[in-house]
């Protein structure tokens, strides 16, 4: 069953984003434009960082239930060509700071979903060397598609950032995330 309250609160934040600076928006704006109370909110999202977040888990569900990745490049290549008409419009969440910004959000779902692709090929935890490098990597990711959504390459095709971006990952990341090697 489909929770209209909760894409009607989403539909809100989203049509508040397309004219207002991310860390303008308040609670209370969210409710106006979603027109509901307080309460209401409060069942579904602890705050405005959490209905932002949620913006991103859906769509990114939204290609990995469909099975359109199996490879980092697939996703590199749905983030940098779907995912920019998506985030174009609301290029506001990019002025979040601090430890609830989109940019901290992007990072440590890039980290969980490392660890978790490791897991599933059996390996059980990471090095201090290895959590260093995916650390490094998982911080770069999320500056590197904040400058492309904001245009900052306008010179290079969404195929040619993908594959440059996958080119930076280590071998472990490479190939079908879903195969066990």
């Amino acid at each position: 069953m489909k929770n209209t309250t909760k894409d009607d609160i989403l539909h809100a934040f989203n049509d508040l984003i397309e004219t207002t600076s991310f860390d303008k928006i308040t609670v209370q704006m969210i409710l106006d434009e979603a027109q509901i109370g307080r309460a209401t909110f409060y069942r579904y999202f602890k705050d405005k960082y959490d209905v932002m977040n949620y913006n991103y888990s859906k769509f990114l569900e939204e290609y990995l239930l469909a099975g359109r990745i199996q490879t980092f490049e697939d996703f590199f290549k749905i983030m940098t060509s779907t995912g920019t008409d998506f985030f174009r419009n609301k290029i506001k969440i990019f002025d979040s700071t601090g430890a609830n910004s989109f940019q901290n959000f992007l990072y440590e779902a890039s980290f969980t979903s490392v660890k978790l692709i490791l897991l599933m090929r059996g390996q059980t935890s990471l090095s201090p060397t290895e959590e260093m490098q995916y650390k490094f990597l998982c911080h770069g990711i999320p500056h590197l598609y904040e400058g492309w959504i904001k245009g900052e390459y306008p010179n290079v095709t969404s195929d040619e950032a993908s594959k440059a971006i996958y080119d930076l990952l280590p071998e472990q990341l490479k190939g079908n995330l879903w195969v066990r090697e």
